[in-house]
């Protein structure tokens, strides 16, 4: 291993024999071999669904859902549910497709539980102060005074996990006072009737005392939102309420779907749009014959009659219990690209003893991470900065991703280290072709070339606008009263679900989010990030940490039922009494990241294994902890 500034890369091939912490390098070929002759042996065992891919989608996810299904496997599986799978339930049956907001013109927006100005899409930020500093109205809701409540104009200290309760509201306001806009209601939704008929009980001081907001703030809320359609907006989230954190996540998706159609802002300066298409070509005639369909079901019984609406986004937190019960079929073989469930994921020592149990763990990264610590094999990727990369899109726009350094090593990118594992595993007619050749038959049909495209970078190609008279839902409608949702064992339209679990006087809610200075746990090692926030604190509302005889600084002991941490306290009006809060990307256990390791703590320690309703996807936040002063 080579320690280098910012962080810990991997400069060629290691295996690791058993559990021990005995690492050995080995030539690229000795690698890809090694892997490809094991998973042969596993496949003939076993078959081929005894492999899952696990991965954080990124641009090369095409080409591993490509050797997965040359492989034989259906299970493929994206960290979906620990981030965004229950809104893009919500939204895909709803409205056909995940819309985005424009925040460039937006003229009253509300986050719940989004933190805008402490994430990672530097572009919306941009975007998003520059609509404040025209007048813009910004409201925050959300336990804590997060990034973006601090930044916005109003912060809404709402109870954890109650905001479904809160959007109800705003849609009874809407609809008994007649402030939505009935011309774009009647012409681009359906299920109207049975919207207004299902939160008829949902006022503004039925929701106060769920939420413990003032309903008259409730009120006001409403009407000035529907003053201001319909360049307004209520956020469809990402990783926060409608995301991944509660049981009712995926039903505070749909609730907010419906309070925007409301406003009939979808398509509208201000409101939401969905994203140009762009008539790419097929790269199938260079990619091997047409593989034979998986015959297995999924690894994480995601698409099945129980899971009928995430048949995309997978289960992955349930991944430990899979690995442990053999049912319905032995899953021997994990290979994990760019992504750390150990850290990322839901009871982190569950997942290790997941790992250790399995007779082939590959990781492919561009760093020494927990998950990786535990592969037997660490297959070192080029970072963004040396590869080129399949082609992404913005707007109407093509941009190529290519080096601006050669490798600083023998790293290679993804695409050659997939073909490489796929051709010693008996792929060979499935990777025979570049990655050059892939992006070229996308481009064929735009008149471009990856050659061409690598001088300018960024191409602007003719692009489908959005129809938004003919959705890509059953009625090409929005659907206010969606019938999908009741086969899959939900309501007609969105009803109120409380969280799955309550605290009591003596426990908390664990909360959990990402912070502006850290990238989810890839850069806890980076000197100059790790300078500015080197390790994370638990927040804890003033009046609790005085009866507990806690104060900032003092070392605590948090623990629920999965686990146990010790972290520092941050004793602070900004969080609400019944939750606390813990910043995500800490807790490193990997000693050769010498500046992480055993800095702050990790939640996913906390965090048991569970699977929300309807979207399966983690539920993180529905977690209990107790809290005291360490000894």
């Amino acid at each position: 291993m080579l320690l280098l500034a910012p962080t810990i890369r991997c400069s060629w091939p290691l295996f690791q024999l058993s559990r021990s912490r005995r690492r050995f390098s080995a030539s690229w070929e000795q690698a890809f071999q090694e892997i490809g002759s094991k998973l042969k042996e596993l496949k003939e065992q076993y078959g081929p669904q005894t492999l899952v891919w696990l991965a954080h989608p990124e641009l090369i996810s095409p080409l591993e859902k490509h050797f997965m299904a040359a492989f034989g496997s259906p299970n493929y599986t994206g960290h979906g549910p620990t981030c965004y799978s229950s809104r893009n339930v919500a939204f895909e049956q709803m409205y056909g497709g995940v819309p985005g907001v424009d925040y460039r013109n937006v003229k009253y927006y509300i986050a719940c539980g989004r933190n805008l100005t402490g994430g990672i899409k530097n572009p919306d930020v941009q975007k998003i102060v520059a609509a404040r500093a025209e007048g813009a109205h910004l409201v925050a809701v959300d336990p804590r005074l997060s990034d973006f409540a601090f930044f916005a104009d109003e912060w809404l200290p709402i109870r954890p996990g109650t905001d479904l309760a809160l959007v109800l509201a705003l849609i009874n306001v809407l609809i008994n006072e007649n402030l939505y806009d009935p011309a774009f209601v009647a012409a681009h939704t359906t299920g109207m009737a049975e919207l207004k008929q299902g939160v008829s009980d949902y006022t503004p001081a039925w929701a106060a005392g769920i939420t413990g907001l003032e309903a008259g703030t409730i009120s006001r809320i409403a009407r000035e939102l529907a003053a201001a359609k319909p360049a307004a907006a209520i956020d469809p989230g990402w990783h926060a309420v409608t995301g991944s954190q509660y049981g009712n996540s995926v039903m505070t998706g749909r609730a907010i779907a419906a309070l925007n159609a409301l406003l009939g802002n979808l398509g509208a300066k201000g409101g939401l749009s969905l994203p140009p298409a762009i008539k790419f070509g097929s790269p199938a005639g260079i990619m091997g014959p047409k593989p034979p369909a998986a015959t297995a079901p999924r690894w994480d019984g995601a698409g099945s009659a129980k899971w009928p609406l995430n048949k995309a986004h997978g289960m992955i937190q349930v991944f430990p219990e899979r690995v442990q019960q053999d049912q319905p079929y032995p899953v021997k073989a994990v290979i994990i690209q760019h992504l750390n469930p150990v850290r990322s994921s839901t009871n982190s020592l569950a997942f290790i003893e997941a790992l250790q149990k399995l007779d082939l763990v590959v990781a492919i990264d561009i760093q020494m991470n927990d998950t990786a610590y535990y592969a037997h094999y660490i297959l070192p990727e080029a970072t963004y900065l040396e590869r080129y990369d399949p082609l992404m899109t913005v707007g109407n726009k093509v941009v190529l991703r290519q080096p601006a350094i050669k490798p600083l090593f023998a790293n290679k990118g993804a695409e050659e280290i997939i073909a490489g594992i796929g051709r010693a595993a008996g792929l060979g007619e499935y990777f025979n072709f570049t990655l050059e050749q892939y992006n070229d038959a996308l481009l064929a049909p735009l008149g471009l070339t990856q050659a061409r495209l690598a001088q300018v970078g960024v191409a602007e190609v003719e692009a489908a606008k959005p129809d938004y008279s003919k959705l890509k839902t059953p009625s090409g409608k929005i659907e206010l009263a969606c019938s999908a949702f009741v086969k899959a064992g939900s309501t007609l339209t969105p009803v109120w679900e409380p969280p799955l679990v309550k605290p009591k006087d003596d426990s908390f809610r664990l909360i959990q989010g990402h912070v502006p200075m850290h990238t989810h746990t890839t850069t806890d090692n980076n000197s100059y990030l790790h300078a500015i926030m080197p390790e994370n604190e638990l927040w804890i509302h003033t009046s609790r940490a005085s009866k507990l005889g806690i104060k900032t600084g003092d070392l605590v002991e948090v623990a629920s039922e999965a686990g146990k941490i010790r972290v520092k306290a941050r004793v602070t009006e900004a969080i609400h009494p019944e939750a606390v809060f813990l910043a995500h990307g800490f807790g490193c256990r990997v000693p050769l990241r010498h500046l992480a390791y055993n800095r702050g703590a990790n939640g996913g320690d906390l965090i048991p294994i569970m699977t929300a309703p309807v979207s399966g996807a983690a539920a993180q936040c529905e977690t209990l902890v107790t809290v005291r002063k360490a000894g």
